[in-house]
């Protein structure tokens, strides 16, 4: 297909799109897994995923990862092997760094983090198999994230998310 993306690591996309992260319950596996499916990158939202959890308010944390984990094996099970799977995790969360690990223990595709600067990602990440993408909303920003990854991490991003005025979510004008 003229269309398909291939990463670095050999993983592709034969649909080039890639659903928007929405929380508290948008994005989870039906909607992921349906654009999967489709051989698109379905996106589970790490922001509160577990908030159907009967100890939601006294756990959250681990409530979200919990669910983290269920979303994304559900997403993958209902794709039966197409399309990817990413975690859209927000910089601006309490717990960042617990969510980012959650996603890699979980085997999603890809992290797509926005809502700030992800720009110790690949630190958190080290080494494993999965694709990064910081969120940006300006070329000054993108150009930070490219400069820092590559002098301190010797990574670069898989792909960049460009949110303008227009996009809604957390943007950075």
């Amino acid at each position: 297909m003229q269309n398909r993306i291939l990463f670095h690591n050999g993983k592709s996309l034969e649909v080039p799109v890639i659903q928007g992260g929405m929380g508290v319950g948008i994005s989870l596996s039906s909607l992921a897994g349906a654009v999967m499916k489709e051989d698109g990158m379905g996106v589970i939202s790490a922001a509160h995923p577990g908030y159907r959890k009967p100890d939601f308010w006294e756990n959250s944390m681990i409530c979200n990862i919990q669910a983290m984990h269920e979303e994304i094996a559900k997403a993958k099970e209902w794709a039966q092997g197409k399309g990817l799977c990413g975690v859209n995790i927000m910089v601006a969360s309490k717990d960042y760094e617990f969510y980012v690990k959650a996603a890699v223990d979980a085997q999603a595709d890809a992290i797509i983090s926005g809502a700030g600067l992800p720009m110790h990602l690949p630190a958190i990440v080290k080494d494993a198999d999965i694709l990064l993408a910081p969120i940006v909303s300006s070329g000054r920003a993108a150009k930070l994230i490219l400069k820092t990854w590559d002098r301190h991490h010797h990574r670069l991003p898989d792909f960049i998310v460009i949110e303008g005025s227009l996009a809604g979510g957390h943007l950075g004008f």
